[in-house]
């Protein structure tokens, strides 16, 4: 089974060398070996390779994130092997041995590579959109008994949202002066908004645990080249966790509702509501028989928290001199909190 990107950018040749010595530990090299870079995510290194008649997706985990990556790929083989054993009608992530055994070698990783496939950055349609929430409901329902506790987690303060808010407040005290004064309005709001993830708290000892893919955005799932409506697979799964699954949902609502750019300050009608409503339907056509009642009833409490704790990060990050989050200019995490306020307004209006 293969996975696949298509979009690309460039290696200097010596890095190239590199990848090419890599690729060697898994497979030699055939004569009009190639190799492509991948942009397709902000943490991990990706490329695309192609051996003679094979192509297959090799990718470095980004072990400052990931302390541990053995930890990914034991998630991984468990969710795949269990899938497969429900007979999952859909493709697995099937990490591949290096000649030593192994499925890492200096923290690099092989995959087969999906033919016709393609990603989108943003949804390109409602219909799109509500697709791949079927498509995420119809992983859960699949994913539903294998116990939680099966699966590491991979980022253990992942979900500590009391440990982002209490980042953001030790940031406003240590944070330029400068900083703070530009950042006034948006500082204001979230303080003032705090009583979400108060509500949050006091909800999640009714959430049952169960595991979580942690980062269902759009660009996650892989679409027919030829028919862009049409979800191949599900990507991704380095945040495979236990926890909330209404995580997930809230994370696809703050990922596919936002018609903005999500570096766009511009107030704007961000938030799209009857997105929300299909892919609230979505997530839930497969999954309405199993999830509680209290799970249903706090979706949208699952979105307003997802969307404020993003709102919180980007702004200790540009508090912080944007340690974490990679930036084209001093300004654009701040711009990116902006932007998630925005997102939220709209959804606490709607």
């Amino acid at each position: 089974m293969s996975f696949g990107f298509t979009v690309f950018m460039n290696f200097a040749p010596m890095e190239k060398n590199h990848l090419k010595t890599i690729f060697a530990a898994f497979q030699d090299p055939l004569p009009g070996f190639r190799i492509q870079p991948l942009n397709s995510g902000h943490i991990n290194h990706s490329c695309l390779v192609q051996n003679g008649p094979e192509t297959f997706f090799l990718q470095k985990v980004n072990t400052g994130i990931f302390k541990k990556p053995e930890v990914i790929t034991e998630n991984i083989l468990t969710v795949s092997r269990f899938l497969k054993k429900k007979n999952y009608p859909h493709p697995v992530l099937n990490p591949r041995r290096f000649k030593t055994g192994s499925f890492l070698h200096e923290s690099w990783r092989i995959f087969d590579y999906m033919d016709n496939s393609q990603t989108f950055l943003k949804a390109q349609s409602n219909s799109q959109a509500g697709r791949a929430a079927k498509f995420l409901s119809e992983f859960h329902k699949y994913l539903n008994g294998l116990n939680p506790e099966k699966i590491k987690n991979p980022l253990p303060e992942f979900l500590n949202f009391n440990s982002r808010f209490s980042q953001f407040e030790k940031s406003l005290t240590s944070a330029a002066g400068s900083k703070t004064e530009k950042a006034a309005g948006e500082i204001k709001f979230l303080l003032k908004h705090r009583f979400i993830l108060e509500e949050w708290n006091h909800q999640l000892p009714r959430f049952p645990i169960r595991i979580l893919h942690g980062d269902p955005k759009i660009s996650n799932f892989l679409f027919e080249k030829n028919n862009p409506e049409r979800v191949l697979a599900l990507i991704d799964w380095d945040t495979l966790m236990p926890g909330p699954v209404l995580y997930d949902f809230g994370d696809m609502i703050r990922s596919a509702t936002n018609r903005a750019e999500e570096d766009d300050p511009a107030e704007k009608s961000n938030f799209d509501k009857k997105r929300y409503e299909i892919l609230k339907s979505g997530f839930l056509i497969h999954l309405k028989d199993i999830l509680t009642k209290e799970e249903i009833n706090n979706m949208k409490l699952a979105a307003k928290t997802v969307i404020y704790v993003q709102a919180l990060r980007f702004l200790t990050d540009f508090l912080e001199d944007n340690m974490y989050y990679k930036v084209q200019h001093k300004d654009q995490n701040l711009f990116r909190s902006i932007n998630q306020i925005h997102l939220l307004q709209g959804l606490l209006q709607a």
